[in-house]
């Protein structure tokens, strides 16, 4: 949060709006199982606030960067800043974002795409922020944006991630995601 200096003068009526705080995680015995794909439990809080689970670290190069020969890049992303009309597409190359599967996004009642993400490299311990930021296939979890995953694993390149699920994701739907200054817009739907 940040704190402002605002001149107030007598009979001034101020309003401050307080950001909506992620809530904190719950221990893995409270949560309960939203969904399953392939080998990967996604885990909820009873209110669907919070959504973690355990992957590997796949490479996404979609949005307004280079295509790196990826045989399946997009050049848009789900989410653009400003709206489809005159918006700007995320960037794997600068914009730390996560994606998820479409399943998490319609089945959380709180609205994903542009909310608070979080990867952690279990082995490491090295956590990184992001934003939900890309929608990928139905059937694979694990995927950020290459710009993340190299932070969590100097390994990768931008064709290549790791296979091994060492990788804690953490969402926090409702809650926009922030980079310093910058607060993403939350995009229902």
């Amino acid at each position: 949060m940040s704190i402002k200096n605002v001149k107030v003068n007598p009979g001034d009526t101020v309003i401050i709006t307080v950001a909506k705080e992620a809530p904190p995680p719950t221990t893995i015995e409270e949560l309960d199982v939203l969904l399953t794909i392939g080998d990967v439990q996604i885990n909820v809080n009873r209110d669907k606030s919070y959504c973690c689970f355990v992957s590997d670290l796949d490479i996404c190069n979609d949005g307004s960067g280079p295509d790196y020969d990826d045989p399946h890049h997009q050049e848009m992303t789900a989410y653009c800043s400003g709206g489809v009309e005159g918006g700007k597409y995320l960037n794997a190359d600068v914009d730390h974002y996560i994606v998820v599967p479409p399943q998490i996004r319609a089945k959380l009642p709180g609205v994903v795409l542009g909310c608070r993400g979080r990867v952690t490299n279990l082995k490491t311990q090295f956590m990184r922020e992001g934003v939900v930021g890309e929608i990928g296939p139905d059937d694979k979890t694990g995927e950020t944006a290459y710009v993340l995953a190299k932070k969590l694993n100097p390994m990768i390149e931008h064709n290549c991630g790791d296979e091994n699920k060492d990788y804690f994701y953490e969402l926090w739907p409702d809650v926009p995601a922030t980079h310093g200054d910058f607060i993403y817009r939350l995009q229902p739907a």
